[in-house]
Parts: structure tokens; C-alpha cells; sequence
């Protein structure tokens, strides 16, 4: 009966249960192990490309920390020093070769009653002569918390400090001389045409992409108590109040009896061509 009760509780051979178990354990443990080397392999992979993106970012911050060399800065600002003084020299070159293009162009049309005129109203407008004549100065200043510490590069100060004057306030004021009735109007002797940019570049003030230093003078040709009393009657003069009253910029307006308003030394010829009745001339 003993034989007969074990067989029936326990068919299978202790040895073949127990070389079973020890299989679904291997299998089981190679299964773990197939399932974590991908994951280890991702891992791996991830730790890699994080240790490279800190790396990148510690030297992009340390490059960035790092101060600069006084040579190098000196080195810089000596080349534009000499880039400015000969794009100067080139312009007055291009202004001395223009007038002499217009006296030899007024010698050979002297005398032709059919030979075309100028109109000195269009020369106004374009910007293309001087203009010498009574008129009004705006003239515009940072208030006293614009500079900081004491800095005089404009490269050092925060572009956004409501105490400096900015481009748009010089627009606002040459778009009111310009309603005002001003026949021409200049920002620190740059002319202003229709082509004329008054932007910002960092913390500086550009007119026809030559940056301007503070105080701004603004100048208009034109009738001097007209234009006063035009121009306190628009919203610029009240742009410019407000900026006085709430952030201390200085506004001075003044009229002048004889202001001196150079020609736009950048004059591009955009397109020509010779009239169909007319033969080209040699």
C-alpha cells in the first residue's frame, strides 16, 4: 500500500522534478539577462550623451566667463577707428567728385534753353544739396540714470534703460517736424531722406547706419515760429514731455535764425536711362 499511496501522490521521479526546476530556472535567469542588456546598452548610451552636452555647455559658459584680452579689445577698436576715418575720407572724396560732375554738367548745359533743369524742390526733398536757412533744434538728452556707473560706451550700457534716448524718440520727433511743415530736417548733421534708417544697434543710435552719440540735435528748415507752434501741437511734443517728466530725459526746443544742413553724403543710383528722343551722348 505504501509503494501504491507513493506512486499515485508522486508519479514523477524526485531526480527528473528536480533536473526540471533547475531548466525553468536557467531559463528564467537568461531570459532577465536578455531583457537587461538592452536596457543597460540605452543606459550606457544616455549616461554618454548627457557627459558630452555638460561638457559642451561648461566650455560654451567658460568661453563666455572668461575675460577678454585688453590687446585684442584695443586691437579692435584701433581698426575701427581707421575703418571710420578712411570711410570718411571716401566720402568727402564722393562729395568733391560730385560737385565737380555738376559744375561740368551746369558748364555744358549753360546757354540750352531746351536743356533740362533742376528743381530745387526735388533737390530739397531727395537730400541731394545743402540746405542753409532759419528753422527749429530739437535738441534731445539721456537722463541721468542712463549711463550707469559712469560708462561712456554705449556697448556697455543696457539698451533698454528708459533713461536713454532711443530710436523710436527720434523718429517720433522727425516725423512731428516733418507734419510740422520742416522742408528738411538733419539728426546730428545726417540728413534725412525717404531712404533714411534711424534704428538701434545694441545701445547705440544709428542714422543712415552711422551711430550717434548724445546729446541729439535735431534741426528743421522751415519757418521758425511755424514751426514751433505746429510742432507743440503734436504728439511728439507730448512724447517728448512725458519722457522729461518720467524718466528726467532733457528737451530743449529752440528756434535758430540760420541752421546749415549738409547733403546725404550715401546717394545710390538705383536706376537710368537716356530718353528715347534724345541721342546718347559720347
Amino acid at each position: 500500500m505504501t509503494l501504491l499511496v507513493e506512486v499515485v501522490e508522486r508519479p514523477l521521479d524526485p531526480g527528473y522534478a528536480a533536473a526540471a526546476e533547475r531548466r525553468r530556472s536557467r531559463e528564467a535567469t537568461g531570459s532577465e539577462a536578455s531583457r537587461r542588456g538592452p536596457r543597460r546598452r540605452r543606459a550606457a548610451v544616455t549616461a554618454a550623451m548627457a557627459l558630452v552636452a555638460g561638457l559642451l555647455v561648461t566650455g560654451a559658459a567658460s568661453a563666455l566667463t572668461r575675460p577678454s584680452d585688453p590687446d585684442d579689445r584695443a586691437a579692435l577698436v584701433s581698426d575701427i577707428e581707421r575703418r571710420t576715418a578712411d570711410a570718411d575720407d571716401a566720402a568727402a572724396q564722393a562729395a568733391a567728385l560730385r560737385a565737380q560732375v555738376q559744375a561740368q554738367q551746369d558748364a555744358l548745359l549753360a546757354g540750352d534753353d531746351d536743356a533740362p533743369t533742376r528743381d530745387p524742390g526735388l533737390l530739397v526733398a531727395s537730400g541731394t544739396t545743402a540746405v542753409t536757412g532759419p528753422g527749429l533744434v530739437v535738441t534731445v538728452s539721456d537722463g541721468p540714470g542712463a549711463t550707469g556707473d559712469g560708462a561712456s560706451d554705449p556697448r556697455d550700457v543696457d539698451p533698454d534703460v528708459d533713461a536713454r534716448v532711443q530710436d523710436g524718440d527720434l523718429q517720433r520727433v522727425a516725423n512731428g517736424l516733418w507734419s510740422s511743415g520742416a522742408e528738411a530736417v538733419a539728426i546730428n548733421g545726417q540728413r534725412l531722406t525717404a531712404a533714411t534708417a534711424i534704428r538701434s544697434a545694441g545701445g547705440a543710435v544709428l542714422v543712415n547706419f552711422r551711430p550717434l552719440s548724445p546729446p541729439y540735435r535735431v534741426e528743421a528748415v522751415g519757418s521758425p515760429n511755424a514751426l514751433a507752434a505746429s510742432f507743440a501741437l503734436t504728439p511728439a511734443a507730448r512724447w517728448l514731455q512725458a519722457l522729461s517728466d518720467q524718466y528726467g530725459i532733457g528737451v530743449q526746443v529752440s528756434t535758430s535764425d540760420e541752421l546749415d544742413l549738409p547733403a546725404l553724403d550715401a546717394q545710390r543710383l538705383y536706376s537710368a536711362r537716356v530718353p528715347e528722343e534724345q541721342e546718347p551722348t559720347p
